[in-house]
């Protein structure tokens, strides 16, 4: 483990010199809504998959999904890493919108910051309508490289004419306890005072590591379990801290799904053909009383 943590260490100092992320000219919504909605499923259960997509293209993203029979038939995909395009006489659709209209399924995504020929964000893809969006602006930290604006997106969903809020966030990795929890302390105190059913998920990086300055990674093994417990400590369940790694390499656990008025039927990780440094995460859930 400790050459491990020495080429981490290496891999952090070298990217030293990357940019920093500028906040997008246009921060505003891309929604896009199924002309054929897709075909309705049980309303007891809801699928949730979220998946750090990893800047890949459209074609790519789709591939990962509608080919692994784990994931091809969830009822909501939430996503991050989304990257869209966004050189002049570029279609600006995100893989998010070009999952949604290949599935019949609606879609939002909201840019975080620039990166590259385009934006980079969170989005969320739902075979179930999508009634209300709205933007949260995260805390920010300067990290030195890539730094960037972080967001979260809570949406309302509807399951059987009954509301849902669901949100996608990223949090940035090179993060301490306390600062982790101060970047996501805005999710929790917005999801505490919904009166609905709640899902929180999203890429999390609960690595195993603090990290000095913000650039060296000391081996710990506190950041995710300290993370579930601010969590509880706000009212909501850690139905997935057992799913295992959700990144391919050295068994990191950075993703997880969090919820409020729902018992989890099952979970586990999926390979979505590949595509990305993360594994996909994804739970079944079935509603329970709110009180």
């Amino acid at each position: 483990m400790r050459r491990h943590t020495l080429a981490i260490s290496l891999l952090a100092l070298s990217l030293g010199a990357c940019a920093n992320r500028a906040r997008p000219a246009d921060i505003s919504f891309e929604e896009t809504f199924p002309q054929s909605p897709a075909a309705d499923r049980d309303p007891r259960e809801l699928r949730v998959v979220t998946f750090n997509v990893h800047r890949e293209t459209p074609q790519k993203v789709i591939e990962g999904i509608t080919q692994d029979k784990a994931l091809r038939d969830a009822d909501v995909f939430v996503l991050q890493e989304v990257h869209r395009v966004e050189t002049p006489g570029a279609d600006w659709c995100s893989p998010a919108c070009v999952l949604g209209k290949k599935l019949g399924y609606y879609s939002i995504y909201a840019p975080g910051h620039m990166q590259g020929n385009g934006s980079d964000g969170v989005a969320v893809v739902s075979r179930l309508p999508l009634t209300s969006a709205q933007l949260i602006e995260l805390p920010y930290f300067d990290v030195h490289f890539n730094s960037g604006r972080r967001i979260a997106l809570a949406v309302t969903l509807e399951i059987d004419g009954a509301p849902v809020t669901l949100y996608a966030v990223h949090l940035d990795n090179r993060l301490g306890v306390r600062d982790r929890r101060t970047q996501m302390l805005p999710v929790l105190k917005h999801a505490q005072q919904q009166k609905t059913p709640v899902v929180i998920a999203g890429d999390f990086n609960t690595s195993p590591f603090t990290w000095i300055s913000h650039v060296v990674p000391v081996l710990t093994t506190t950041q995710d379990n300290r993370f579930e417990e601010l969590v509880r400590d706000h009212g909501f369940t850690t139905p997935v801290s057992q799913s295992g790694a959700t990144h391919r390499y050295i068994g990191m656990k950075l993703d997880g799904i969090y919820t409020r008025g729902f018992e989890t039927v099952k979970f586990a990780t999926a390979d979505a053909k590949n595509v990305s440094d993360h594994l996909a995460l994804w739970a079944t859930l079935r509603r329970t009383t709110i009180n």
